[in-house]
């Protein structure tokens, strides 16, 4: 399957120690890459791995592929929403383009400033 890269753009945001040195941290989420992305079928099969794994598929979308997205580390936001990585998926389409995959779960309460939430 060709992909489209025409739904949006993702800000991949990454969490960063924003305490002054020598002070108890205090965690924050900075933008760290912006991707245009094209959203996928959820699926019967991932949802139901989702829900095994104890977590909430609310979202899967495919963009350019960028190796540096982490599921531990890394939050996407899409139109003001916050979504936890649940996993990434590096492959390419049917025409050879590089592209990863990310499974989303939706964050209720949105994490860090103003900044990840615009």
């Amino acid at each position: 399957m060709a992909y489209t890269f025409d739904d949006g753009i993702v800000r991949i945001c990454e969490k960063v120690n924003i305490a002054a040195s020598g002070n108890k941290p205090v965690y924050d989420f900075k933008t760290r890459v912006s991707l245009y992305f094209g959203y996928e079928k959820t699926g019967i099969v991932r949802n139901y791995a989702a829900k095994q794994a104890g977590d909430t598929l609310d979202e899967v979308i495919h963009v350019y592929q960028e190796r540096s997205i982490s599921a531990g580390r890394d939050i996407a936001c899409i139109d003001g929403r916050q979504y936890t990585i649940l996993q990434a998926q590096h492959g390419t389409d049917d025409d050879g383009i590089p592209i990863t995959i990310l499974s989303l779960e939706r964050n209720e309460e949105p994490h860090g400033t103003a900044e990840t939430s615009t």
